[in-house]
């Protein structure tokens, strides 16, 4: 496709099916990015540690340094892209990734593979910010959840995959290997976004007038009390996910002994639980409001993380009886997610781009620090995990009710 404008929130019905799928894989592709960047190597954390000759804490600042590069690159991609367009932006964004998954493959050190993870982590960020401020371009309302639903079928299936590919990867290579595939697959979402990706924002609609004008209508999104509220509600369900991600391979493979194979099939489990939860909110949509969406899956977030919290002091060592409560997690964040991206970026169409930027860069501004308490405290039990996840979906709830109010918010409107 060539660089055309798209129609301002064009609706489904007056797209034509053949752009609207090559927009669907081609942004949910994108939004993978992030994904594998996060998920991919988890099953070579021992590998690395023992690589290094490091405890188990050192390796998790990879991660979490990859968390604070997620935060700013969605921080300056974001308002950039209001006022020069999205395509460039994310041009530049998949070939930075490329090159920081090289360093990583070639990182003598663990600091210089903390630092090559920071670059790593603002790159593919910046490509999932993006990508959602195009369907914000693009779309509204219900519309526009139903296309972040339909990405999510792409994006949730490399959240179930990551892990098991990291681990296939790991039979035939070694942890540098893992990044160079990362370095390949961001050359490839790169030929994507020049062949297929058009600009979704065009000239009339760009913010002017420098940073002054950018910093007045970011104040101005950060005091709307509803937007606020439910890019909280978001980041600190994810502030629970992150802090599971992060210590799943030490949880899964130290505590409950299975193989860097087995690892990935029950991490993968509870991604196919997250990709049932997105389909399911999709669907739901016609007869369930988002409001109501996001009110069932916070409450269920919370009980699901209370659940594990019992099964961490029970001291069972059971496989069963701790996945169902990640499974419940899982599931409820995938319905979770949609509904507070909907509900938040249809209150800041006039600055999609830093409004997306914002709620993705919230939620990993949380995860980045959540993941290191539980390295710290040490992963021995379902304790740790399940206290961090708590707090979190704890927080949710009262974000929830105090500020986000979603009884009172009528601002999606009709497809």
């Amino acid at each position: 496709m060539t660089d055309e404008i798209a129609p301002p929130a064009v609706p489904i019905s007056r797209t034509t099916r053949r752009r609207v799928v090559s927009y669907v894989i081609t942004l949910g592709l994108l939004q993978t990015l992030s994904t594998f960047t996060i998920d991919i190597y988890l099953p070579a954390f021992p590998q690395i540690a023992s690589g290094f000759g490091v405890s188990a804490p050192s390796i998790q600042f990879t991660f979490t340094g990859a968390m604070i590069g997620m935060v700013a690159g969605q921080i300056i991609a974001g308002p950039i892209s209001d006022g020069i367009g999205r395509k460039l932006p994310m041009l530049i964004a998949t070939c930075v990734h490329v090159a920081a998954s090289l360093l990583c493959a070639m990182a003598p050190s663990v600091p210089a593979l903390i630092a090559g993870r920071m670059v790593q982590g603002a790159a593919s960020a910046a490509t999932g910010a993006l990508a959602l401020a195009m369907v914000r371009d693009l779309y509204r309302g219900l519309a526009m959840m139903r296309m972040l639903a339909s990405m999510a079928l792409i994006s949730g299936l490399a959240i179930a995959i990551g892990p098991l590919l990291g681990s296939t990867l790991l039979s035939i290579t070694d942890w540098r290997g893992v990044f160079g595939a990362l370095a390949g697959y961001g050359l490839v979402l790169g030929l994507g976004v020049l062949l297929v990706v058009g600009e979704t924002l065009p000239r009339h609609r760009r913010q002017t007038g420098g940073l002054r004008i950018r910093a007045r209508a970011f104040r101005t999104m950060i005091i709307d009390q509803q937007y606020l509220g439910y890019v909280l509600v978001s980041a600190f369900a994810w502030m629970g996910m992150y802090s599971y991600l992060a210590a799943s391979s030490f949880l899964f493979q130290r505590v409950y002994r299975l193989t860097e194979q087995q690892y990935g099939l029950a991490f993968g489990s509870h991604a196919l639980a997250m990709f049932a939860g997105t389909q399911s909110a999709a669907r739901l949509a016609h007869r369930i409001t988002p409001r109501r969406l996001i009110m069932v899956s916070t409450t269920g977030l919370a009980l699901a993380a209370t659940a594990l919290m019992v099964v961490g002091i029970s001291g069972s060592r059971s496989l069963l009886v701790i996945l169902v409560p990640l499974w419940a997690f899982t599931f409820f964040i995938g319905i979770n997610t949609p509904c507070a991206q909907t509900l938040a970026l249809a209150r800041q169409g006039h600055a999609a781009g830093s409004a997306a930027s914002f709620l993705n860069a919230s939620r990993q501004a949380l995860g980045a620090l959540a993941t290191p308490i539980t390295g710290l405290i040490g992963v021995t039990s379902a304790i740790p995990v399940a206290a961090v996840m708590l707090v979190g979906q704890l927080l949710a709830v009262l974000v929830l009710w105090l500020v986000a109010r979603p009884q009172r918010d009528v601002s999606i409107e009709p497809a």
